[in-house]
């Protein structure tokens, strides 16, 4: 009994030591490549002197409670929009992106230069060169820089529940090219008003798509659910959201300028605002 003791003794260290043997001879081959790996060195000291702007793709995203808002409103569009805004944010990330990919192709020259895997400040002596060159290269790899070169922007469009539950989605992804033309779509105005009726159109889009059902209930409950013009109740009539500014005056979707009226008093309102619009 005692020499089979002896036995499985015996057998359960030398498994021990097998398993912590190459453990050990790892992490010694490790050690030695921080230490003494002389491209890794010069590596480090080329990575301080490149500095990349941190960028990647750009997201921009929208959810929606509204099927039709939803189903009527591009990505295309909901982008337009955006760049009313965002486009001198937009075009500096450009410039930054210009930039990274400008210095990335000097860096990839001079990472070129690098002293050849398997070259040491100090001898290796026992160590095993093979095992030393591929964890010397499994560095290298980490610590090489792998900057964003390609400026896009994708744009995503949810469709929701109006608690929130996701049913639908739609996206596309544009490049530089694509939306600097957009940008200068954009800029094409005679004083407010957009020259290019497709910019305007998907402005006003995205802008009536701004009422959410959500909102559109919390409209109707706060104006009694009375049409704010001639006082006739939704038991009457069809209540439908208005603009008081309207969107072609440069009116918002905000709970300020917008109102509750019935079908009739808003088509009377819309033909007045466009007859307007025709003489002016």
């Amino acid at each position: 009994m005692l020499i089979f003791l002896l036995i499985i003794s015996c057998c359960l260290l030398a498994t021990f030591i097998c398993i912590q043997v190459p453990k050990w001879n790892y992490n010694k081959h490790k050690q030695f490549v921080l230490l003494h790996s002389i491209s890794l060195k010069e590596l480090k000291l080329l990575n301080n002197e490149y500095h990349f702007y941190d960028a990647s793709t750009q997201y921009i995203q929208c959810t929606y409670d509204n099927e039709h808002s939803f189903a009527d409103i591009s990505c295309q569009d909901y982008l337009i929009y955006q760049l009313q805004y965002e486009q001198r944010k937009i075009k500096q990330q450009m410039i930054a992106i210009d930039k990274n990919r400008i210095d990335y192709e000097k860096y990839k020259n001079e990472l070129s230069n690098l002293t050849q895997c398997g070259t040491y400040s100090t001898s290796y002596d026992k160590l095993n060169l093979e095992k030393l060159i591929k964890i010397e290269k499994a560095f290298l790899q980490q610590e090489i820089k792998q900057p964003t070169t390609n400026f896009s922007i994708a744009v995503c469009l949810y469709y929701s529940t109006i608690n929130g539950s996701i049913y639908d989605r739609k996206s596309q992804v544009f490049n530089k090219n694509e939306v600097n033309n957009l940008i200068e779509r954009v800029n094409h105005k005679n004083g407010t008003f957009f020259t290019d009726n497709e910019i305007w159109n998907a402005i006003c889009r995205v802008e009536r798509g701004k009422v959410s059902n959500k909102m559109r209930f919390s409209l109707y409950q706060r104006d009694g659910y009375r049409c704010l013009k001639c006082g006739i109740s939704q038991e009457y009539a069809n209540l439908e959201i208005d603009h008081i500014v309207p969107i072609a005056k440069g009116g918002k979707s905000t709970y300020n300028n917008l109102q509750t009226l019935c079908h009739r008093c808003n088509v009377a309102k819309g033909d007045s605002i466009a007859n307007y619009l025709n003489h002016h």
